[in-house]
């Protein structure tokens, strides 16, 4: 079943690509899952309700002009499954007519079934760094802010919590985004958790992507992408999608 699954979130993820590179807006946008989200490091957090409205702001012409003419996966490789939620990691590259990259973007998908449909529902954009730049800080902030927000929010101290977020905040679920406009609109897990592991899985220069393993009161497993970024010098959780691994029902930690 793992492997299946498996196989589902990279056929997700490759009819993402393979429906950008048609240069259709309709094709594309129906490799995903509504309402949809792109949090990352830079400018205004996108937030398409409806596949009608994320069609109307595709503008494939914009992108051409900068040279592109394809995408390609660099790498991409799944990291949690469960039968209704499936984590992605992935980074693409685009290419001009010479097949020289012009642009690489690593992203973590939350990959969703929503009425049968399986479909992107969030891309956690983090930014490119290449092998010869230092992302040691941020990697180590980064997973010590998860850290630390597991923390408070076991002690249910809402106001430390909440000033290691970003804002807005979305928690991923399947088919909704739960967004918490600013710190007054969070509301913490009234349920303590226990960090099993953590993995740093892809790290930029202003974003890290997290890998989170984290065990309820009962020993039961949830999985956790963390997306964290540096927004206006404040580095904070922006986003992040939990799934049960071994349950049909993703009710616990989805609100």
């Amino acid at each position: 079943m793992s492997g299946d699954l498996e196989q589902i979130g990279l056929g997700a993820v490759d009819k993402f690509l393979s429906t950008w590179n048609s240069r259709s807006a309709a094709a594309w946008a129906g490799s995903l899952n509504y309402p949809h989200v792109r949090p990352s490091p830079a400018g205004p957090i996108n937030v398409a309700d409806t596949r009608e409205i994320y069609i109307n702001g595709v503008d494939f012409d914009q992108v051409i002009a900068t040279g592109w003419d394809h995408s390609e996966w660099d790498y991409r490789h799944v990291l949690h499954v469960s039968s209704s939620r499936i984590h992605v990691a992935g980074q693409w590259s685009r290419f001009n007519s010479d097949n020289q990259i012009i642009l690489s973007t690593p992203i973590v998908y939350i990959v969703t079934r929503v009425d049968g449909k399986w479909g992107i529902q969030c891309r956690m954009a983090s930014d490119y760094a290449d092998e010869e730049t230092d992302t040691t800080e941020i990697q180590s902030r980064g997973l010590k802010l998860v850290q630390d927000f597991v923390n408070h929010q076991n002690n249910a101290n809402h106001e430390a919590s909440t000033e290691l977020l970003n804002f807005p905040h979305y928690a991923i679920g399947n088919g909704e985004l739960n967004k918490s406009a600013t710190a007054s609109d969070f509301t913490l897990i009234d349920t303590p958790l226990r960090i099993e592991s953590l993995m740093a899985v892809q790290t930029g220069n202003h974003a890290i992507n997290i890998a989170a393993d984290l065990s309820l009161p009962d020993g039961s497993l949830r999985q956790a992408a963390v997306h964290i970024n540096d927004r206006e010098g404040h580095l904070g959780i922006q986003a992040w999608s939990i799934l049960n691994p071994n349950e049909e029902s993703l009710s616990l930690l989805s609100r």
